[in-house]
């Protein structure tokens, strides 16, 4: 055989392959990316894919039994009124940066690197909130994210 019919069988082959790796249910599907339907929301201007717990037993759950999420992405509690909610570590398997956040979008307090090791400690802001913001640890120092910066929600 000559090296031209090679490379086409060669490529014939990952072209099937591709084909038969996106057949889902008889239709072809396009590559989506796990994150391709998460709201986006900035802190203070840095992007952050977002999981939204709006619910009290998601609320309970919150990132809870997950091995990690990418650095990009991190959970929100969307609460309907301004409280001092507090965060645990029950069944975490990953540290986390914790931001609370009030209703005009200010970060009004930040506890970073919380340990899985600290449960059943519970972690709550200095004031009020009305949102919480759970991040991988080291997020927050790494895009300079502090008290009184903005979220854009």
């Amino acid at each position: 055989m000559n090296k031209a019919v090679i490379a086409s069988v060669i490529l014939l082959l990952i072209v099937i392959g591709i084909v038969v790796f996106t057949v889902k249910d008889g239709s072809v599907t396009p590559f989506v990316p796990d994150d391709a339907f998460l709201p986006t929301i900035e802190v203070a201007g840095t992007p952050v894919k977002v999981h939204v717990a709006d619910s009290p037993d998601e609320h309970a759950r919150g990132l809870s039994g997950r091995s990690i999420i990418p650095f990009n992405q991190g959970m929100l509690f969307v609460f309907d009124k301004d409280d001092t909610y507090s965060i645990w570590m029950k069944d975490m398997e990953f540290s986390l940066d914790i931001v609370w956040i009030d209703a005009s979008g200010t970060i009004v307090d930040i506890r970073r690197n919380v340990r899985p090791e600290t449960y059943p400690e519970v972690f709550g802001p200095r004031v009020p909130s009305r949102y919480v913001l759970e991040l991988v640890a080291g997020f927050t120092e790494a895009y300079n994210i502090e008290i009184g910066d903005a979220v854009t929600l």
